[in-house]
């Protein structure tokens, strides 16, 4: 097993000279057996924006094994950004060995750190309410109040407008405005519009 220091003895020498002979009995050195380098490969899930580079590994070895044995390998790993834009690649920075089957021991191998694979972080979806109110001009055409309630990571802001019509054209029956085109700007604190998402269809209270 690697990283076990061992005597090893030297057995059946023979000299051709005759007029020489040599034991062995008590010759020992000391001496270290490394661990094998196995070489592996990683997988990672796209994920949605979170405001961090943290991504799930999944790690699998290639080759190096020695006959039927295996290891497990786990690991942490980060993209290359946390933002959806730039977000392309996945990492392995740290690595961990476990024991496996048929005799496999973890500390007879290593796998090296900085394995990459491609991945992306997809936007966050925001939740929000909307709201419009005019004067009466014989159209159904809304200038909604579009107010995002939920989803932003952290201190993060970003700004929401859209476009929105009314139920009814008329006084009496407009009362329900619904967002039909919806669109997201830079807010404050880091908060970048692409890395939300807001759907159209939201409805809320009008009145014309």
């Amino acid at each position: 097993n690697a990283a076990t220091y061992t005597s090893f003895s030297a057995d059946n020498l023979t000299l051709s000279d005759t007029n020489y002979s040599i034991s062995t009995s008590g010759s020992t050195v000391n001496a270290t057996i490394n661990a094998q380098a196995l070489t592996g490969s990683i997988t990672a899930p796209n994920k949605t924006y979170d405001g961090t580079t943290t991504a799930t590994p999944t790690v699998s070895i290639t080759s190096g094994l020695i006959g039927t044995e295996t290891v497990t390998a786990t690991g942490t790993a980060t993209f290359n950004a946390k933002d959806v834009l730039t977000a392309s690649t996945v990492t392995l920075n740290t690595v961990s060995l476990s024991d496996g089957t048929n005799g496999g021991l973890a500390s007879n191998y290593s796998l090296p750190t900085g394995i990459f694979t491609s991945a992306a972080i997809n936007a966050k979806a925001l939740s929000a309410s909307v709201t419009a109110t005019k004067t009466y001009d014989g159209a159904t055409t809304a200038t909604p109040t579009v107010s995002i309630t939920s989803g932003l990571i952290g201190t993060e802001t970003v700004t929401a407008t859209g476009t929105a019509t009314f139920n009814g054209k008329d006084v009496l029956t407009a009362n329900t405005v619904t967002l039909n085109t919806v669109s997201l700007a830079d807010g404050s604190n880091g908060g970048l519009a692409s890395n939300y998402s807001l759907a159209s269809g939201l409805t809320g209270s009008g009145s014309v």
